[in-house]
């Protein structure tokens, strides 16, 4: 079935406010084996919400609308759906009486604005709303089927999963099985060749998405009634273990979970500590590991040294060293970890050096990145040469850094 979902707001096109609820929306939606052909933004002006449900209607069967649902003069959902299929807005004493309660329960004064709530579509069913004022709605017209749906992200999840879930699953003829597949490493664009050079069945969908520093990989199988589940888990099964057989050497997940979840969980479990000494990435990797609850338990510390004094005095580094091989270089991210380890008297020490860009240094390309990992006596090299832009340049190497200590680990 095709759906289709509206996003009411001005504060939206402005870019002031993240749609979450499309987000949402479409992840459950695709779960469920449903078909999201469009995700439209529309601003509060009843005339571009009537436009956009027109237009929606055209090509879905399953129309949801999240915003304008509340008490003041701008929201206009209601308004606007109740003009575009042509129908009267009725009022509604039993959402009157359950605003009334619901400011009478938090000891809210009630203004006259209020009751606009309480106006609905002829013939639309209410939808209780357990945590706010609006209520959600539901519409049948002709063949087509209206959800709206309040903007605040938090009512509107509540009421899909409590109330809107449960009909759609009946609704649903096909359910979609689906896989996917986390890399760092390698582009979208050669892991799409390197995957196509595979042989898997052909009722097996790809999707490609490159993400900050990654790219992740979806497969998925519409199963319809006809299809024997048990088999298509079995032909994932197949692909999946083509997939690790020639890409697993850039593979860090096969669920949701990111790569700095990942590192936290393996180094937690592993019950090592780790510091750091950066000098490009300016301490981007520290911060990464201490935004995450808990990271005193492992992460001894870390050191920016962004200049050749602070690499000598801080980390103690052989000025010869930077002298003979440069600060871009194996040889200098070497001592740099070697060093870091035994300031911090920490299990592993990763190091940083690199040109970030956009000009070059020591007659270095931006994107030439050195990260070098020491764990149990051996110290691991990996040299970078991919210019993202700068920005982009420190956070690839922190996700490379995070990534292969992973490997280092199993």
């Amino acid at each position: 079935m095709n759906t289709a979902i509206i996003a009411t707001g001005s504060e939206l096109l402005a870019g002031l406010v993240k749609d979450s609820n499309s987000k949402f929306l479409a992840e459950n939606l695709r779960e469920l084996g449903f078909t999201v052909t469009g995700i439209y933004l529309s601003s509060d002006k009843k005339e571009d919400i009537i436009r956009t449900i027109k237009f929606a209607s055209e090509n879905a069967e399953l129309i949801f609308i999240t915003g304008g649902l509340g008490p003041t003069e701008d929201d206009l959902s209601r308004d606007a759906l109740a003009e575009a299929l042509d129908r009267e807005l009725i009022y509604s004493e039993e959402i009157a009486r359950s605003l009334k309660d619901f400011f009478a329960r938090h000891d809210y004064k009630m203004t006259e604005n209020n009751f606009r709530q309480a106006y609905l579509p002829k013939d639309a069913k209410i939808i209780k709303n357990n945590n706010g004022t609006a209520p959600a709605l539901k519409i049948f017209d002709n063949q087509t089927r209206f959800y709206l749906l309040p903007g605040v992200p938090r009512e509107m999840v509540a009421i899909f999963n409590n109330s809107i879930k449960k009909e759609l699953e009946k609704l649903s003829k096909n359910k979609i099985i689906y896989r996917e597949y986390n890399f760092i490493g390698i582009g979208e664009s050669t892991l799409e060749d390197k995957f196509n050079q595979i042989k898997i069945d052909s009722q097996i969908e790809k999707s490609y998405q490159a993400t900050k520093g990654e790219v992740k990989l979806r497969l998925k199988v519409l199963l319809s009634d006809s299809m024997d589940r048990e088999k298509t888990e079995t032909m994932l099964d197949n692909a999946e273990q083509k997939l690790v057989k020639h890409l697993g050497e850039y593979l860090y997940s096969k669920d949701d979970k990111d790569i700095l979840e990942i590192f936290v969980e393996k180094i937690k479990n592993s019950r090592l500590t780790i510091a750091s000494a950066e000098s490009f990435t300016g301490g981007l990797f520290a911060k990464r590991l201490s935004d995450k609850a808990g990271s005193s338990q492992f992460f001894k510390g870390s050191i920016v040294a962004y200049t050749k004094e602070a690499k000598i005095n801080l980390l103690n580094l052989d000025p010869q060293i930077i002298k003979k091989y440069g600060m871009i270089s194996k040889e200098c991210v070497t001592a740099m970890a070697k060093n870091t380890a035994e300031i911090f008297k920490s299990d592993i020490a990763i190091a940083f050096s690199g040109v970030a860009g956009p000009g070059s240094m020591e007659d270095k390309m931006p994107g030439t990145m050195h990260i070098a990992i020491k764990y149990n006596d051996e110290i691991k090299t990996i040299e970078l040469n991919k210019n993202y832009g700068r920005s982009l340049n420190r956070y690839y190497a922190t996700q490379i850094a995070f990534f292969e200590t992973i490997k280092l680990l199993k």
